[in-house]
C-alpha cells in the first residue's frame, strides 16, 4: 500500500485503485523524484504541480504534503477521482481535481491561464506515445518558464519526443519504470 513519504502528511497510507490498468508509482520512484525536487520546493521555486493521469493521486499528494501550494489532479476515471478525494480527506490536504479527459482538462487550464512548474505525466503505459503526441503541444503551453515535465513509463517502451522542442535533462531506471525529465530547449 503506498504512503505519503514526507511532509505534513508523512507516513499516512493511501487508498489505491483496483483498476487493472492503474499501477501505483513505487515508493522508491516517488522518493527519488521528491528528493530531487525538495530543495526547489523549500526555496519556493516550485509552487505548482500538475498530476496528469493521477490515478490514486499519490504524486500530487506527496507534492502537497511537502509544501507545494498549488496542485491540480487530472483523472477522468470516476472511481479514481473518488480515491483521490478519499486520499485528500485522509491526509487533510486540499487540491483541485478535474474529472475530464486529459485533453479537455488541459485546454480548460490553458483558458484559465494556469501554468505549472512540474507536470507529472504518467499515462497508461501501453498508450504512452499516443497520449504524449496528442497532448504534447498543449502541455507545453501549461509549462512555466523554467518548468519540467516528469514522465513515468515502462522500460519496455521507448518514449518518442520531439528533440527540437525538448531537452532530456535526466533518465533514470527504477525497477520496471523509467523516469524521464524534460525541459524546453
Amino acid at each position: 500500500m503506498p504512503r505519503v513519504i514526507a511532509g505534513k502528511a508523512g507516513g499516512i497510507k493511501l487508498y489505491t485503485n483496483q483498476e487493472e490498468l492503474m499501477r501505483p508509482t513505487t515508493d522508491r520512484m516517488k522518493e527519488a523524484v521528491f528528493a530531487s525536487l525538495q530543495n526547489d520546493i523549500q526555496q519556493g521555486a516550485i509552487i505548482s504541480f500538475l498530476d496528469l493521469f493521477a490515478g490514486s493521486g499519490q504524486m500530487g499528494i506527496e507534492a502537497l504534503s511537502r509544501g507545494v501550494p498549488n496542485v491540480v489532479f487530472i483523472e477522468q476515471n470516476r472511481q479514481a477521482k473518488i480515491t483521490i478525494q478519499k486520499n485528500l480527506e485522509k491526509t487533510k490536504l486540499k487540491a483541485e481535481i478535474l474529472s475530464l479527459t486529459a485533453d479537455r482538462a488541459i485546454r480548460q487550464l490553458i483558458k484559465q491561464e494556469k501554468d505549472f512548474d512540474i507536470i507529472y505525466f504518467d499515462p497508461p503505459w501501453m498508450s504512452l506515445n499516443e497520449n504524449w503526441q496528442e497532448l504534447e503541444e498543449n502541455i507545453q503551453k501549461l509549462l512555466s518558464q523554467n518548468g519540467k515535465i516528469l514522465i513515468e513509463h515502462s522500460r519496455k517502451l521507448a518514449l518518442l519526443i520531439n528533440e527540437t522542442k525538448w531537452r532530456i535533462d535526466k533518465e533514470k531506471k527504477y525497477g520496471l519504470s523509467i523516469l524521464t525529465i524534460l525541459s524546453r530547449k
